[in-house]
């Protein structure tokens, strides 16, 4: 009598088990299947496109280095330098809320000589970016700053506004969806399936592609001729990745 008890109870276990596990695997098999299934039947593209556009903003990062054996008149000869440059950049309608200072060092200078160094004075050197919002004016700040005391002249960069940009990428984006959908239509009638409306639209990161810079040495021409300067063209870029049931 145990012995069929036990026997019994032992069954009851075995087919308490076989149910639990086809509970817990019968789901996770199906899902399997559907995303084969799924992934049989769809068509994925990359679709990118590029705007060229003209720039229409600058930013110059110029600056004033002074040197004097004491500081105290070396930072004094570079205010008063500086103070020219901002009345000259005002002149041409560029007011302070377009300059903004990106450096100010004062370093010793020092000469070397039979292994030993002394001390000679300090240099000075602040340093601001201008937004020029009118390319037209490029040249003559340069021109104007260096006769005021301009002497450090690290960069020239070009750009849009963010309004612009936002607007001309939007333009990009609907471009790149319009070359993902003829990739996946060209795709589809390879195989002789065909592809309807997408069934996914990620959209991938901006592109922003800005020309060089132009230094000091590139730029400063001889006297009484206005620099030359061109903004060259900016690319603005988008991608997007597009899936396509069939």
């Amino acid at each position: 009598m145990k012995k069929n008890l036990l026997r019994s109870g032992l069954v009851l276990m075995l087919m308490v088990g076989l149910l639990t596990c086809s509970f817990f695997t019968t789901e996770p098999v199906a899902l399997a299947t559907d995303e084969i299934q799924w992934s049989k039947n769809a068509i994925t593209v990359q679709g990118t496109s590029s705007i060229t556009v003209t720039p229409t903003i600058a930013d110059m990062n110029i600056g004033v280095t002074t040197f004097h054996k004491d500081a105290v008149i070396a930072q004094s000869d570079n205010a008063k330098k500086m103070d020219l440059v901002y009345e000259a950049l005002a002149s041409l309608g560029i007011g302070k809320d377009k300059i903004k200072t990106i450096a100010y060092n004062i370093n010793p200078r020092y000469e070397y000589k039979d292994n030993s160094s002394t001390l000679t004075g300090y240099d000075v050197t602040n340093g601001i970016q201008v937004t020029v919002m009118d390319l037209t004016k490029v040249s003559q700040v340069l021109d104007m700053t260096v006769k005021q005391g301009i002497n450090q002249a690290n960069s020239i960069s070009f750009g849009i506004t963010d309004q612009e940009r936002d607007a001309f990428y939007l333009q990009a984006l609907a471009k790149a969806v319009a070359n993902a959908e003829a990739k996946a239509k060209a795709l589809a009638a390879a195989v002789g399936v065909t592809v309807t409306k997408p069934a996914q639209i990620t959209e991938g990161t901006s592109g922003y592609m800005v020309p060089a810079g132009y230094g000091i040495a590139d730029t400063v021409k001889a006297e009484n001729v206005a620099t030359p300067i061109s903004g060259g063209e900016l690319e603005v870029e988008a991608n997007v990745t597009v899936i396509y049931n069939y």
